[in-house]
């Protein structure tokens, strides 16, 4: 057993201003303040992470996220991203998941962003 504890793991570490993100360990911290995500909160987050900058399309999210084909009109992404901005939000942090009004959403590094 302790053999395999030491293993190093073969996730990775993703970071956007104070956020941090073990995939390995499902572990999502702001600064040293540990989160507990729901798993349609934490894919979503995983989403919006693996490119900070980039604005995804709300079909996109949808379509990866929640395996929707057909998009109709639903707000579970909206309903989704309130919460899990709500979880996020820090006075050090910011804003760190920015709605692109009319396109969909991305995560944004406080510090190079200016909203």
């Amino acid at each position: 057993m302790l053999r395999r504890w030491r293993l190093p793991s073969n996730g990775r570490v993703l970071r956007a201003g104070p956020l941090q993100i073990d995939t390995a360990g499902r572990d999502v911290r702001i600064g040293e303040r540990r989160l507990k995500l729901s798993a349609k909160e934490y894919e979503l987050l995983l989403a919006l992470a693996s490119e900070p900058h980039r604005v995804f399309r709300r079909e996109e999210l949808l379509r990866s996220v929640w395996g929707f084909r057909c998009m109709g009109r639903t707000r579970t992404l909206d309903s989704h991203a309130s919460r899990l901005r709500r979880k996020l939000c820090d006075g050090r942090a910011g804003k760190l998941v920015v709605n692109v009004w009319g396109v969909g959403y991305r995560l944004c590094d406080p510090r190079l962003c200016d909203e």
